[in-house]
């Protein structure tokens, strides 16, 4: 073959010896307008294909075109006999239907067989009371330790600080804060905005307007000032990790800017993991009365988007209003984030406070 299908740095993850022509054509129109997917969902689809195929390789079972569906519902049990909970098995089944559609395959009785083994898994998963992780909440009280230990002489303390408190400001995923651009950001009456355009959940270049803080505003011009003279479209530069100077990169035909590449999501996780560690260290150095109140687990990439979400709620902002503000396109993630704060499930027992109150009147 004259280039890689489904491919993610020119390596396959589809073997077109036991398709047709027509299926291989439809495979390759596809890797030529593979950008109509996400990164990473393109990656996921990858990695969870490629799994599928190392276990059909070792059953003696072609995986394209996948004749029985039972191979898929034998590989989804066994990875849920691993460890794997239901909803990334779901992952799995998405992974090889959308290689079958993209060639324009069908596996056979796939819906039928593979629908009920899911729902068998996700049952026993209720019944013994296994939770869906959820990223722990990065409150208002976790940025402003933040910003209390700035270090304002220290261009990654800054770069980390101005990342946290945009994602706070904005409710942004990860992904969203590593493709920030600088002519995204705008100057409005003394405070600045971000313009966040090509989201998740918004394909469009309108984008969706978010209002930074008076703080982060003053904290963005600082930042910009000492990354000046290194010109690119990114706003997140990477940096080196004793935080002094911006980390020199090798020019690619992508961008010949050796400054000019995206921070990861990967970078974001560790920013967000790293001040809770920081924020553990100063709670064991400190008066219990001084504790900064940390979640169990680490925060991670998408922990502002869930403490800015509850932060919103408890202060009594409407749920729709905090939907608009997440880029949410319904109340579903917005009640399922901040479900332990709020009110509105609260009903009945504000209910018996009110009658309890008349009674002792």
């Amino acid at each position: 073959m004259p280039k890689a299908l489904i491919n993610i740095r020119n390596n396959s993850i589809v073997s077109s010896e036991h398709l047709t022509e027509e299926h291989i054509e439809n495979l390759i129109r596809f890797s030529d307008r593979k950008e109509q997917l996400e990164e990473n969902t393109l990656k996921s689809l990858h990695y969870h294909v490629s799994k599928f195929n190392d276990y059909c390789l070792t059953h003696n079972v072609i995986p394209l075109p996948l004749q029985d569906a039972t191979i898929l519902e034998a590989f989804l049990i066994q990875e849920n006999e691993r460890g794997c909970k239901a909803q990334t098995l779901r992952i799995y089944a998405w992974a090889v239907s959308k290689i079958h559609s993209l060639a324009g395959l069908e596996i056979p009785y796939f819906k039928t067989i593979i629908t009920a083994r899911l729902k068998i898994i996700s049952k026993r998963e209720v019944k013994l009371g296994v939770k869906r992780k959820q990223a722990v909440a990065f409150s208002y009280s976790h940025l402003k330790f933040v910003n209390e230990q700035l270090d304002i002489n220290s261009l990654l303390s800054i770069r980390n600080a101005l990342l946290l408190n945009i994602c706070y400001d904005g409710l942004l995923r990860e992904s969203e804060a590593c493709n920030l651009f600088v002519d995204q950001i705008q100057k409005v009456n003394g405070l600045y905005n971000i313009n966040i355009t090509n989201s998740k959940t918004d394909k469009s270049l309108d984008g969706s307007i978010v209002h930074l803080s008076k703080f982060t505003s003053k904290l963005l011009p600082l930042y910009l000032q000492k990354v000046s003279a290194h010109h690119g479209q990114f706003l997140f530069k990477r940096i080196t990790p004793r935080g002094g100077k911006l980390e020199k990169l090798k020019p690619s035909d992508h961008s010949p800017n050796p400054h000019d590449k995206p921070i990861s999501t990967k970078t974001v996780e560790l920013v967000f993991a790293n001040t809770w560690h920081s924020i553990t260290d100063y709670n064991q150095s400190v008066s219990f009365d001084l504790y900064v109140d940390l979640p169990e687990r680490p925060f991670s990439g998408h922990s502002a988007r869930v403490g800015a979400s509850c932060d919103l709620v408890s202060a009594g902002y409407d749920d729709s209003l905090v939907m608009r503000a997440g880029r949410w396109k319904t109340l579903r993630m917005v009640e399922l984030y901040t479900r332990g704060v709020n009110n509105k499930f609260a009903t009945v027992r504000e209910f018996r406070e009110r009658l309890d109150t008349m009674t002792d009147i």
